[in-house]
């Protein structure tokens, strides 16, 4: 469900289902989201939802303009967790069905150099503090359940922040093991999309909290930064702490405001930053405790059934298939699936029903049964599966306890020489065409049940000769080693696009492994792990 979490105008945190269509938001009564405030246009914005399930927003001439992200915009495409500043009033807008992408830290400056001619003011305890800032620190950790995970408290926490302050873009990130390394665990606004400006960080606020142990406010009047120096028009920082040590780091900002934080905003980022680096510390203290009790069993009993849910998955004289399943620590879910149809054709589906428990495990069951009886139905399924997913899209959106599970479905005709595929939310499956040559699979996507009127997109493609189809799921590329780096897209990029990689399915999975083993050094990834790999010569 998409909605939009803002500070009403009495002060009170408010969340609005936008259940209109078109959502309208401005000062006059016919809008579905009113403010009073002047600088609000009568109608200033307005939302639609587009056809595939995706929302847009669009200025409607305001006066003080729209931003997105700190960006100005006459119109664009919302993504969970976007901020949106409609004159002076900032929401935040949430999407259940959206997941928000994991953070690299390509946002901070390269140098440690602080831009010319600002004024930073840093203060290393709270010089006083009126009880609305009080309440407000209180209701960062308000509403969350007694088994949130720490990224769980920071993702909900970072997003009342930011609509408390009234700012734009953030991020909360906790510290390695190394002086200088930093762990995004939430972020808002500041992920780049292609083709997108991004005012940077400079990396001198962010490890002044960090290792200085300090909070800060820049610049202390208007108009303190360049605009032409790129960085953000103001911001704040402010370690996050426990038990007197500093354990990470919280910073917000206003890439183009016209007004500075307020000086009690400096203290009132540092009470945030004392009372969730607790609660933080405490989440991932209570997970420990109680895995040690109690998930160590119920995650022993999903493995069951995920092994009797399963199906074999096998070769043929034409396709040499392989697999390989490494289990997660907290997680699992993760099916693959290869149906043999003739000696020339087969389809491969990878579902990942990780991290939803049982309801997870028999959604992400009941997809792969779905498509096998689909294609024992009718073999022109095969290669027109545009009626086979509507189906179950529609039957999933209809279940009341549906999950976010993501899938991929990719078949091949042998004869035509084609190959087809379809993405649900899940990872795009890669192409090996000859050594060193590697396709990847990508196009628009969206999770099975979300939308029941959307129409899932088929991809055709020629096939050579002889080629390599490897699947995987998210758990891969996004398991983490000790020094909570991913293993990523490129590092498997790379593996594959090696000259000896282009081997039997078995040695490409060799070859997965080393980097997997490589790369984690023993640490245990959160998640489970499934890799497919099908090639013929």
């Amino acid at each position: 469900m998409a909605q939009l979490r803002y500070l009403s105008d009495d002060g009170r945190l408010m969340t609005m289902a936008i259940e209109a269509d078109p959502f309208l938001i401005g000062r006059a009564g016919s809008c579905q989201l009113t403010f009073q405030n002047d600088t609000i246009s009568r109608e200033h914005v307005r939302i639609e939802k587009e056809e595939d399930g995706r929302f847009r927003i669009r200025d409607l001439g305001s006066r003080n303009k729209t931003h997105v992200n700190g960006q100005l915009i006459t119109e664009t495409l919302l993504s969970s967790g976007d901020m949106i500043r409609a004159g002076a009033c900032v929401m935040e807008f949430l999407d259940d069905t959206m997941t928000r992408d994991k953070l690299s830290l390509e946002f901070l400056t390269p140098d440690r150099n602080e831009p010319p001619d600002v004024e930073w003011i840093k203060i290393k305890a709270p010089l006083s503090l009126t009880v609305v800032q009080l309440e407000a620190i209180a209701r960062v950790g308000c509403d969350l359940g007694v088994t949130s995970r720490p990224e769980d408290i920071a993702n909900v926490a970072l997003g009342r922040i930011l609509v408390d302050f009234q700012a734009d873009r953030g991020f909360i990130a906790l510290r390695g093991d190394r002086k200088r390394d930093l762990r995004p665990v939430a972020h808002r606004s500041l992920q780049r999309q292609e083709g997108d400006s991004l005012s940077p960080v400079s990396q001198s606020f962010v490890f002044a909290a960090l290792l200085q142990s300090v909070a800060g406010r820049y610049p202390t009047s208007a108009g303190g930064i360049d605009p032409k120096a790129g960085y953000a028009a103001c911001g704040l920082v402010a370690p996050l702490t426990y038990r007197g040590d500093v354990v990470g780091v919280i910073y917000i900002d206003r890439p183009s405001a016209k007004k500075p934080f307020p000086a009690g905003a400096t203290q009132q980022i540092l009470g945030c930053g004392v009372h969730l680096g607790a609660l933080m510390a405490e989440a991932a203290r209570k997970l420990v405790d109680a895995a040690t009790r109690e998930s160590s069993a119920w995650l022993s009993t999903l493995r069951r059934a995920q092994t009797a849910m399963s199906a074999e998955v096998t070769g043929s004289d034409t396709f040499t298939v392989a697999t390989k399943h490494y289990p997660g620590k907290w997680r699992c879910g993760d099916f693959c699936d290869v149906v043999h149809i003739d000696e020339h054709r087969l389809c491969a589906v990878l579902v990942d029903g990780g991290g939803h428990g049982v309801a997870g495990l028999a959604q992400a069951a009941a997809i792969r049964a779905g498509i096998r009886g689909a294609l024992a139905v009718s073999e022109d399924a095969l290669m027109d599966p545009e009626v086979m997913l509507g189906a179950l899209n529609r039957l999933i959106a209809a279940s009341r306890g549906r999950q976010v599970v993501p899938c991929n479905y990719v078949a091949i005709d042998l004869s035509t020489g084609r190959l087809i595929y379809a993405n649900a939310g899940g990872m795009p499956p890669l192409l090996m065409v000859a050594p060193g040559r590697l396709v990847t699979l990508d196009q628009s996507t969206l999770v099975l049940g979300v939308d029941p009127d959307y129409s899932y997109t088929v991809t055709r493609a020629e096939l050579p000769e002889k080629f390599r189809l490897v699947m995987h799921s998210d758990g891969l590329s996004e398991a983490t080693n000790g020094s909570g780096e991913a293993l990523g897209d490129q590092r498997l990029h790379e593996v594959l696009l090696k000259q000896e990689t282009f081997a039997t399915p078995n040695d490409v999975i060799l070859q997965i492994d080393a980097a997997w083993q490589n790369h984690l050094a023993g640490a245990e990834p959160d998640d489970d792990a499934t890799v497919l790999v099908i090639g013929r010569e």
